[in-house]
C-alpha cells in the first residue's frame, strides 16, 4: 500500500482546520471521502476540499471501497463503536485523542485492530513535533542533569463551547480530556510513565457540565515530580512547558530558554504544521518503514491516567493509574 486513501469520520472543525488540508498536502496521501451527519453539509465540505465523495452515514463512509484509512474524529463515547466497525471493514485507523472513553473500551479496539491486521494510532499530534523530538533527546542526553520537576500551563479563552464537547455523556470530561490529554501525553514522552497523579477540577466561569479549569500533580515511576494547570477560561491564550533538572532548566513558550551551567540561550521556535510529523509516521508504519510515535497502547495508558486522576478527584487521594 503506498497511497492512503483517507476517509474522514466526523469532519468537524479540527478535520477542517488541521487535519484535510494536512492529508491533501503531503505526498502519500489523499482524501477519498468525507463524513458529517447532514447531507447537504457533507457535500459542500467535500465540494470544499475538492473531496469525490461526502456522505452523512458511518457504514457509507467505511464500506467506501476508495478508502483504506479512516481517521476517526467522532465523539468521543463513539470512538470505540467506529474504530471496531472501521478494523471489521479491514482499514487502518487513525484516532483522535482521548481515544475513548475507558481503558477497557481501549483495550478491545487494540484487540479488534490487531485480529484485522489493521493499525490503529492515536492523534497525539506534539510527539510529531520536531521541538518536542529535541526536547527529548536532550533529556535522554542529561543536559538538565536528572529532571526533578516537569510543568505545562495550558490556558484559551472558550466560552463558545457547545454541543457533545461539555456533555461528560460524549466526552467523558472537560478540558483534562481535551487538552490534558495531549499534555498528559507529552510528559509521559518526554520523562517516563506515571507512578500517581492527583486532580481539582471545576467549571466556575460557565458553568458547564464538564471542567473548565482543572489542576494535576503528579509523581512519575523514576521520581520527577509534575504539575500541570488548564483551562478553558483564561483570555490570555497560551501553552508553556518548563523542565527543573539537577544541571539546568528549559522554558518554552514563544520562545526556547535554556539555562545551564554554561549559560543560557534564547531563540525563537517556529512551531510546526499540527499533523504533518504524526501522519507521515503513520503512512510509514503502514508501509511497514518504521514504528509508531503515538501507538494505540499509548492511548490506553492516556486513558488509564486520566480515569485515576477523575478517581482522585472524587476520593480526594492519590492515585496510582
Amino acid at each position: 500500500m503506498s497511497t492512503l486513501k483517507w476517509g474522514i469520520l466526523g469532519a468537524g472543525s479540527v478535520a477542517q482546520r488541521r487535519v484535510i488540508p494536512t492529508m491533501l498536502a503531503l505526498d502519500g496521501h489523499d482524501v477519498s471521502a468525507l463524513m458529517v451527519r447532514d447531507m447537504e453539509r457533507a457535500q459542500s465540505l467535500a465540494a470544499q476540499f475538492g473531496i469525490t465523495k461526502g456522505y452523512d452515514q458511518v457504514d457509507q463512509l467505511i464500506h467506501d471501497d476508495s478508502v483504506n484509512a479512516v481517521y476517526v474524529s467522532s465523539p468521543v463515547n463513539l470512538h470505540h463503536a467506529h474504530v471496531l466497525a472501521v478494523a471489521k471493514a479491514g482499514k487502518h485507523v487513525l484516532c483522535e485523542k482521548p481515544m475513548s472513553m475507558t481503558g477497557k473500551e481501549c483495550q478491545e479496539m487494540i484487540a479488534a485492530c490487531k485480529n484485522a491486521g489493521v493499525q490503529l494510532q492515536v492523534c497525539f499530534v506534539l510527539r510529531g513535533w520536531e521541538i518536542y523530538q529535541r526536547i527529548k533527546q536532550m533529556i535522554l542526553e542529561e543536559v538538565f542533569g536528572q529532571i526533578v520537576e516537569i510543568r505545562a500551563h495550558l490556558a484559551k479563552w472558550s466560552p463558545e463551547q457547545t454541543g457533545w464537547r461539555v456533555d461528560p455523556l460524549q466526552s467523558g470530561g472537560g478540558v483534562l480530556m481535551d487538552m490534558g490529554a495531549h499534555y498528559l501525553d507529552l510528559f509521559r514522552f518526554l520523562v517516563g510513565d506515571f507512578a500517581q497523579v492527583s486532580y481539582m477540577g471545576s467549571s466556575e466561569a460557565f458553568n458547564w457540565d464538564t471542567e473548565d479549569t482543572a489542576f494535576v500533580t503528579t509523581k512519575f515511576k523514576n521520581g520527577t515530580h509534575g504539575v500541570m494547570g488548564l483551562s478553558f477560561a483564561i483570555a490570555n491564550n497560551g501553552n508553556v512547558l518548563e523542565i527543573y533538572g539537577s544541571k539546568g532548566s528549559l522554558f518554552l513558550g514563544q520562545d526556547l530558554s535554556i539555562v545551564t551551567e554554561e549559560g543560557e540561550t534564547t531563540e525563537k521556535v517556529v512551531f510546526p504544521d499540527y499533523f504533518r510529523g504524526l501522519l507521515t509516521n503513520f503512512a510509514d508504519c503502514v508501509n511497514g518503514k518504521s514504528e509508531p510515535i503515538a501507538s494505540a497502547l499509548d492511548g490506553l495508558r492516556n486513558i488509564e491516567v486520566i480515569e485515576a486522576a477523575y478517581l482522585s478527584g472524587r476520593e480526594g487521594r492519590f492515585v496510582a493509574p
